[in-house]
């Protein structure tokens, strides 16, 4: 089943990735024509603005012309470029002041939905400005060129809207931003999709090598207590007292090692579930540390090991449960045991500090590299070593060690280097805090 899902995990992911390309190409082809459905629509609305004002300045109503006298010695309230203005030009401008064009235009647009101050200005039959604010010479290509322009006998009226594509987008901005929400609700969700993947994988590969290493550590004792059995059933075995007692002790140290196994399962599992229960008490924390290394006595001397005490803390009472923090030390001890490169060397450290005791477990092993260190306190998580069976363990200690340490309200970390063995670092606390 691990390796079907294996297989399909690309072909969901790469679903994923065509569904999130698909709907931001959806997204962006929909905001582009409602951008251009805007800008169609603006200009229509300004068509529209012009026309009416153009209907106004070229009406004959008597009203209009009373106006346009009145306008006549008014002083002008724009720059006039043109010097020979034929009496049709300077009649239409005259009807323009009468009727402040400007504020009639901007009357116009608003009436339009266009809140947009725009930049006018009026040109000859020729092109040149007969009317033009001096602020706005700059724009006079950009009215020419751009322009929304209407023709006002005899002249022609231009309007032209600065910096109109970030007017437009503005008035977009909710669309845009909504869409933007969407487009990082789906990110995010394909993005989780693949680390969940990705997580999947890295579980089915680390469930594999339990497995394997479970099956590996459970068929060698099995298999030498079945061998040791059948020659005790043997006569002649019995005879021999020598013999009997070697393989009565076989079975005894087998035994005592699939006890061992069962064991570190069952810690791993209450400290995973979460159920696992302390008995806080005053303990010497060196007695501790002191009693592991004389039961493993016999493990350290057969690998060619060495254990060296440095317990320099002053005050080594804690309160805490003696039984898990006795698996602690026997677990990372171990460990030192496991890896060691070649003769181990183990040197363990004590110190105090304001809060309580500082161990250190340091070992000559092959050490852990960088882009592990942070993972060695998963549950199931092994170092590589580019043989699974190199080195025989399940991932369960390192987890099982920084829950307890946890529990009892301390800290835990590693320093190591490929080639220089590690450094197991734990501080725990003087006294535990009321629950």
């Amino acid at each position: 089943m691990a390796k079907k899902r294996r297989q399909h995990f690309p072909w969901f992911i790469a679903l994923m990735v065509a569904a999130f390309l698909g709907m931001s190409a959806i997204q962006i082809h929909w905001l582009r024509s409602s951008v251009r459905m805007k800008q169609q629509l603006f200009d229509d609305n300004v068509a529209h603005a012009l026309a009416e004002v153009k209907a106004f300045l070229t009406q004959t109503t008597t009203t209009a012309l009373q106006a346009e006298l009145e306008a006549i010695d008014a002083p002008a309230n724009a720059l006039t470029i043109g010097k020979t203005l034929t009496a049709e030009e300077r009649q239409m401008l005259q009807r323009m002041d009468a009727f402040m064009v400007d504020s009639l235009i901007r009357q116009s647009l608003h009436e339009h939905g266009i809140d947009r101050a725009p930049i006018i200005g009026v040109f000859d039959r020729y092109g040149q400005p007969v009317r033009l604010d001096e602020a706005d010479e700059a724009h006079r290509a950009a009215l020419i060129d751009e322009g929304y322009c209407v023709v006002v006998e005899p002249l022609r009226l231009c309007l032209h809207f600065e910096r109109l594509d970030r007017y437009l987008l503005r008035n977009l901005l909710g669309q845009f931003a909504l869409t933007g929400v969407m487009l990082a609700i789906i990110a995010a969700g394909l993005f989780r999709a693949v680390l969940t993947a990705n997580r999947n994988k890295r579980i089915d590969r680390i469930r594999r090598d339990l497995m394997n290493n479970l099956t590996h550590e459970l068929k060698t004792p099995i298999s030498t207590i079945g061998l040791a059995s059948e020659a005790l059933n043997d006569p002649d075995m019995r005879r021999n007292e020598d013999t009997l007692k070697h393989y009565v002790g076989l079975i005894r140290e087998e035994n005592k090692r699939l006890g061992v196994l069962v064991e570190n399962v069952l810690q791993a599992s209450l400290a995973d579930s979460g159920s696992m229960r302390l008995f806080m008490q005053p303990i010497n924390a060196h007695d501790v540390v002191k009693e592991v290394v004389k039961n493993l006595a016999i493990q350290t001397v057969k690998r060619g090991g060495k254990v060296e005490l440095n317990l320099s803390a002053t005050d080594p009472i804690l309160s805490a449960d003696r039984i898990h923090l006795t698996n602690v030390v026997y677990n990372l001890m171990d460990n030192a045991l496991k890896y060691a490169d070649g003769e181990a060397l183990i040197e363990i450290s004590s110190r105090n500090t304001p809060a309580g005791v500082e161990f250190r477990f340091k070992d000559n092993g092959i050490g852990i590299p960088k882009e592990h260190l942070g993972k060695v306190f998963d549950r199931l998580y092994r170092v590589p070593t580019g043989n699974v069976h190199d080195v025989k363990g399940f991932g369960l200690g390192l987890s099982y060690v920084k829950t307890v340490v946890m529990r009892h309200h301390g800290s835990i970390h590693v320093e190591s280097e490929p080639g220089k063995g590690s450094t197991f670092v734990i501080e725990l606390p003087k006294t535990q805090p009321e629950s």
